[in-house]
């Protein structure tokens, strides 16, 4: 034997690994006969090393070795004769190759993990919450069909290969699938060999699992948990943010889940977590003070916590709620505009709301116009299985159709819904495939569907390419306007005396939205300047005079009606005129163009989303034959023009005017 046995750590839980010492420790309620067993990586049976219990903690076991040569071996325990897996493993080995259904029990072990991975000078990006655009994606699932080296496919090289993608489209955070050690191949319980009475892959991995290791199948060839660190080291270089999604079933010992997850955030530098827990648990995890500054990410927060001042967690609430708004007024199915109206401006001080029109539970978001009914046969459950409720439409036909009217009415329904999600006042995600039209024929469900079902097509299509720069271009517009993105709630009135209220709703007449159950339209209007920064706001009177361009108003007009409808559009100061720059009733969507000055509302077709600015416009000074290069005396027909426009200067912000004169 080249290695001695000493007294464990009975304090840290697994296998940990210190100079020349490593030790393992488990928990054994029922202090039954507990053994470790090392096997060595060449073959052979296991060695067979007794555990003792500490006289202070008599349900744990543990046991020292020193100078092991633990990059030869493996180890499980035995506890009352059963073979048990270290709940704190933070490597798995036997689960290298995805989906082995010829592996047998014997070959899973647990394995070693030495955390020498330098980090250099990464830091979290911490994106503000008005900032935030969110992707969600399987690893295996986003980079399946990608054009890589067969080792990468299915791997998280795959995801790092895709972020100049991803950040081309404006993405600022990346939520990743369940990616800690799950069986997909055996998925009731992790500590016990329970077989599927048919070979069905539990491809999401929404299960209990080895919570502090890596996915092994997702590794790729070097099969190091470092490979993940890499690709977030890469992401914060980029600015962007990780976020993991994590199920815990209710029978975990709640102080297990936190470690696991303050684990994650010491260990892998992850921005935040996306919980999926009892409520319960939900609440004490976001009052744990080793996880502040972490994005946490739940059902939704009760209202005592939301009420906390300065308790420096960013909480998000993560439901269906905007997408059963959102579908339910554009396929006419019970939706009504101040529902849409509500959840379009949901913002609170001290919690975040995640908006999104499709998620990976239900219909992808070109399915949700495709398809009325789900069609889940290939799932093997007689269709039994996936949500009832999509309030999703066809668009004439179901599924796949030949006719050009459906297919372009269906891309741009995709369009209209990408409008309701990026232009929501809280945190838009998009789903793994949606920025391209990505369908799964129907299939609301593919929790086992690891193949082209539920991988993301990369096919570059007329319509796929449509959609993808459509997307981008919004991401510019959010971006461009903070009034989209105010992180302050809409207080729905003019509390700072600019003349008019922060958002504003208006239908055929003006100032107010129609409330009849028949109603699918609503336009909003948004006073720009309240969405300034406090240090921009008290500087603005300095900037007045010479101010460049600016848009400060913003109206959103939704028509998801079957018939072209007439907006209200509200009168500006007399100086500004509207401007339309986005309408998905046109080919060209982005192409800008000034509507009727003065009109008091403007035609928007059916099942369109325009957007319109009121800019001022920019005046010019006149110039005199002296500054034209000319001689002689000035121009006379110059000199008035000149005095005509220093009058009409003095004239563009009548109210700001007013202020300074009383200042």
């Amino acid at each position: 034997m080249r290695y001695e046995i000493c007294k464990g750590d009975y304090n840290t839980m697994g296998a940990e690994i210190r100079g020349t010492l490593t030790t393992f420790t488990v928990e054994n309620k029922r202090r039954e006969e507990c053994m470790l067993l090392l096997h060595a990586k060449e073959g052979g049976e296991p060695e067979r090393i007794p555990m003792t219990e500490d006289e202070n903690q008599t349900a744990v076991y543990s046991v020292g070795i020193k100078n092991l040569p633990w990059k030869e071996y493996d180890y499980t325990f035995e506890i009352g004769g059963r073979k048990v897996m270290d709940p704190y493993a933070k490597c798995i080995s036997g689960r290298e190759k995805w989906a082995d259904f010829s592996r047998e029990e014997k070959e899973i072990k647990c394995g070693f993990y030495k955390n020498d991975f330098h980090w250099g000078t990464d830091r979290l990006p911490r994106v503000p919450k008005q900032d935030m655009v969110m992707y969600k994606l399987h690893v295996r699932g986003f980079s399946m069909l990608q054009k890589l080296p067969k080792e990468e496919l299915g791997t998280f090289q795959g995801i790092a290969r895709k972020l100049p993608y991803l950040a081309e489209m404006g993405i600022t955070t990346l939520e990743l699938m369940p990616v800690y050690e799950f069986e997909e191949v055996f998925s009731k319980d992790p500590y016990q060999w329970e077989p599927f009475s048919e070979e069905k892959v539990n491809y999401w991995g929404y299960t209990a699992g080895n919570y502090f290791a890596v996915k092994s199948a997702y590794l790729g060839e070097n099969r190091t948990p470092d490979t993940l660190k890499q690709l977030i080291r890469r992401m914060h270089r980029r600015g962007m943010e990780c976020i993991l999604e994590f199920y815990f079933d209710k029978k975990l010992n709640p102080h297990f889940v936190i470690e696991i997850l303050r684990y994650w955030a010491r260990e892998y530098h992850v921005d935040g977590f996306h919980v999926l827990c009892s409520d319960e648990l939900a609440q004490l995890i976001a009052k744990d003070g080793c996880l502040r500054g972490r994005k946490l990410f739940f059902e939704g927060f009760s209202e005592e916590l939301c009420r906390l001042e300065n308790h420096e967690m960013e909480l998000f609430s993560y439901n269906d709620g905007f997408l059963y708004g959102v579908r339910r007024l554009m396929n006419h199915q019970g939706g009504s505009p101040r529902e849409f109206a509500d959840q379009m401006r949901r913002q609170q001080k001290n919690q975040g709301f995640v908006n999104y029109a499709a998620i990976n539970n239900g219909f992808t978001l070109y399915d949700a116009f495709s398809y009325t009914e789900k069609k889940n046969q290939a799932n093997g459950e007689e269709n039994r299985d996936g949500v009832a409720w999509n309030f999703s439409s066809n668009c004439g036909e179901e599924g796949p159709s030949r006719r050009k009217y459906v297919n372009r009415l269906r891309e741009k329904q995709v369009k209209n819904a990408l409008c309701t999600v990026m232009f929501s006042q809280g945190v838009p995600l998009l789903y793994m495939g949606d920025e391209c039209g990505n369908t799964q024929n129907g299939n609301n469900n593919a929790y086992c569907q690891d193949n082209e079902i539920g991988w993301k097509s990369w096919e570059l299509t007329k319509k796929s390419r449509g959609i993808h720069c459509f997307f981008k271009q919004l991401a510019k517009l959010r971006q461009e306007y903070p009034a989209l993105r105010n992180p302050v709630p809409m207080e729905l009135c003019d509390y700072r005396g600019y003349g008019y209220p922060d958002l504003s709703y208006h239908g055929e007449k003006g100032w107010r939205m129609g409330a009849g159950s028949g109603d699918s339209s609503i336009g909003m209007m948004y006073c720009c300047r309240y969405a300034m920064e406090e240090g921009e706001r008290k500087a603005e009177d300095k900037r007045e005079e010479n101010r460049k361009l600016k848009d400060d108003y913003i109206y959103l007009g939704f028509n998801f009606s079957a018939f072209d409808q007439q907006l209200a559009l509200p009168a500006l100061p007399k100086e500004y005129r509207w401007y339309c720059i986005l309408n998905t009733g046109e080919e060209k969507s982005f192409e800008e163009h000034q509507t009727e000055t003065g009109a008091p509302a403007f035609l928007i077709h059916k099942q369109t989303v325009c957007m319109l600015v009121g800019r001022a416009e920019e005046v010019k000074k006149p110039v005199s034959r002296k500054e034209k290069g000319g001689k002689g005396k000035p121009d006379k027909g110059a000199a008035e023009a000149g005095k005509e426009g220093a009058k009409r200067l003095e004239e563009l912000s009548p109210k700001e005017n007013s202020r300074k004169n009383e200042k």
